[in-house]
């Protein structure tokens, strides 16, 4: 309930008890100086109660609106759909007629598996057709690519309260069988395609490993096995970049070694050049992981 419709309703209640009380016992003055005094007061704390559930709207501390699009009911053209990633997905754009088609058939599979919460209206098209296209951009060498574990993609319109920190703000994060996207640093992001920064990237590399490594839901075997070779060439990066003069990785990089290969994920497609530079072992091996590279414009080899 409304705290102002709350407030109103036990003055309200409480006035009209103490006004037939007076009444009964023909207190006239009392009844009467208490009446404009309680209405006083009613409007008062009425424009207050108004003031103060407004700023919790401006400060968005009140629970966003949720609207959920089931992909299989979403039924968006292959027009619309293109239209969307020729305007906004850069990868899309550099692959040929053959790849374009493939690429358009697993979006499309992969989107009418997923449940879309949205918690702005905003963008309703965009957002589960982005997201999906993300989602195939990672997997696009790999032969498993639907990621069955999770089954719902919430996006929020700026950073979201972490729900095991609740005094930190996140821009994404995979929890339970959700991928939570920021779409403010989402979209964002697309906009500067070679800056290294993908949150959308960053969570795919998360929720991929968690499906082959996790929960094992229709797992790929080449990822499976071809980890351990990034793995072992990634644990000595790991430990390098913690030194001075080493900075191709971010300092939340080094936190530990699951937001490492998050964040080699990002590097790997926004900045190959950068990541074959510095690290050309690092580089192949996630060539070899992810059977795409990037740095030659490849964005699937025939294993």
């Amino acid at each position: 309930m409304n705290p102002m419709n709350s407030t109103r309703i036990k003055v309200l209640s409480f006035f009209g008890i103490f006004f037939l009380t007076s009444l009964y016992y023909h207190v006239w003055a009392a009844a009467i100086v208490f009446g404009v005094l309680t209405i006083l007061g009613y409007f008062t704390t009425s424009k207050e109660s108004n003031k103060e559930w407004e700023d919790q709207e401006a400060h968005g501390d009140m629970d966003l609106e949720e609207h959920c699009y089931y992909g299989d009911e979403l039924n968006f053209s292959n027009e619309t759909i293109i239209s969307i990633l020729d305007k906004r997905f850069p990868f899309y754009n550099s692959l040929s007629p053959l790849q374009k088609d493939k690429f358009l058939q697993r979006l499309v599979a992969f989107m009418i598996t997923k449940a879309f919460k949205t918690h702005d209206v905003k963008g309703f098209k965009e957002m589960p057709v982005l997201i999906s296209a993300t989602a195939i951009q990672f997997s696009f060498g790999l032969e498993e690519f639907l990621l069955p574990h999770y089954e719902f993609i919430h996006f929020y319109p700026q950073e979201f309260i972490h729900t095991r920190a609740p005094d930190k703000y996140i821009e994404g994060n995979v929890s339970g069988r959700s991928i939570n996207i920021s779409w403010k640093h989402f979209l964002g992001e697309y906009q500067y395609p070679d800056d290294g920064q993908s949150v959308g990237l960053h969570e795919m590399a998360h929720a991929y490993y968690y499906q082959n490594f996790v929960s094992k839901e229709e797992t790929d075997k080449d990822f499976v096995s071809g980890f351990s070779r990034y793995n072992n060439t990634a644990n000595k990066i790991f430990e390098l970049e913690k030194k001075p003069g080493n900075d191709l990785f971010s300092e939340y990089a080094l936190k530990n070694f699951q937001e490492f290969w998050a964040e080699s994920a990002e590097l790997f497609f926004e900045t190959p050049e950068a990541m074959n530079g510095a690290y050309p072992q690092l580089y192949s091996s996630l060539r070899d992981l992810l059977n795409q590279d990037p740095l030659n414009n490849i964005p699937s080899m025939i294993r």
